[in-house]
């Protein structure tokens, strides 16, 4: 019995190279890249219509379900795909229930070894729809930018004209500039009070951008967490007279969308407003901009132009007005505190 105890306990401490058998270890595999792809609903096959250009931009919380039944009855029977770096499957069976999609497929593209890979991106290039769920657009920066996948989604919206968008920072990332959110979100009252806070940094649009939105920053959630005073420090940031850029805002309410026609046409869906922020940047920008003081932008207490649009409402991008009649404002910042009044616009 003694013997039996002792033959095991070779067999199983016995150090490799230290006995009668030599044995070898042979390193690990590198793990292959999988397809980030989470599952597809609908059929298998790759239908090709003619899809209906337009843009989608949703303000965050719940779906607006006619925008959304809007944006997936552009893709004309089509495959549309989602992509996100965090989260399920969710809008997989509600797209297909929406419209008559021949697929919905969502891919998790959650590294950039994901974002380059070929035979996910060969799926992605042949949708008929494109649609970026909400999440965390430092994550779509780290994860998606200068990769296959930007290259792909470029061609989407470029060449072939499909309809695209996202909703919360699926949204934010189609301005031309967007606030990148690196490590935190900011508050209003962050963003006044130290406008050149090194944590409040733009970046070209991530995709690039149609020339519709080249001049625009989005900000999604706008009213529910009052986000006025950050897209006012936003625009400013964002100003660069030398360079001619002289950008525009528009920021979504919660359950709200905006879709945008091939004409340039944006109609409001949903329960909020849609507010277009328009500088009057031939007063000249910011009194005061400049490190660890409060942004102060009043120009006589009409810095800005804002637009309040309403479920229904039709805005005029080439023309930079309202189709219809909402309401319309003044909005300026004076020592760091934002207030915007009432205005009448002539006929």
């Amino acid at each position: 019995m003694k013997i039996v105890h002792y033959l095991i306990f070779i067999a199983v401490f016995l150090p490799v190279g230290s006995g009668c058998a030599q044995s070898t270890v042979s390193a690990p595999e590198p793990p292959v890249e999988t397809s980030s792809s989470l599952g597809r609903s609908g059929t298998a096959d790759d239908i090709l219509t003619q899809p209906e250009p337009l843009i989608f931009l949703g303000g965050g919380s719940t779906d607006v379900d006619v925008a959304m039944t809007r944006f997936a009855a552009a893709a004309r029977g089509g495959n549309i795909s989602v992509i996100r770096a965090s989260g399920s499957t969710g809008y997989n069976e509600y797209l297909l229930e929406l419209a008559d999609a021949a697929s919905v497929e969502t891919f998790r593209i959650d590294s950039r070894d994901r974002a380059n890979h070929e035979p996910d991106n060969t799926v992605l290039a042949a949708s008929e729809a494109l649609f970026v769920a909400g999440g965390d657009q430092w994550n779509y920066t780290l994860f998606w930018g200068n990769t296959l996948l930007s290259a792909t989604v470029r061609t989407l919206y470029t060449d072939r004209r499909v309809p695209f968008g996202g909703t919360s920072a699926g949204a934010m990332i189609w301005g031309g500039r967007y606030f990148e959110a690196s490590g935190r979100s900011v508050t209003s009252q962050e963003a006044l009070t130290d406008p050149m806070a090194r944590d409040i940094a733009l970046r070209p649009a991530l995709f690039g951008t149609p020339e519709v939105l080249a001049d625009r920053i989005i900000d999604t959630h706008f009213t529910q967490r009052n986000r006025e005073g950050r897209l006012m420090t936003f625009l400013a940031r964002a100003w660069q007279p030398d360079s001619g850029y002289f950008p525009k805002g528009i920021a979504i309410d919660e359950r709200t969308a905006m879709i945008i026609d091939e004409d340039g046409i944006g109609t409001v869906y949903g329960a909020g407003f849609v507010w277009m922020y328009l500088p009057y940047w031939d007063k000249g920008g910011p009194e005061v901009l400049r490190e660890g003081s409060p942004l102060s932008w009043n120009q006589g207490g009409a810095a800005v132009l804002v637009w309040k649009l309403g479920p229904g409402d039709r805005y005029d991008f080439a023309a930079d007005r309202s189709l219809d009649r909402p309401s319309t404002y003044h909005a300026s910042v004076e020592n760091g505190v934002f207030s915007i009044q009432a205005v009448t616009l002539p006929e």
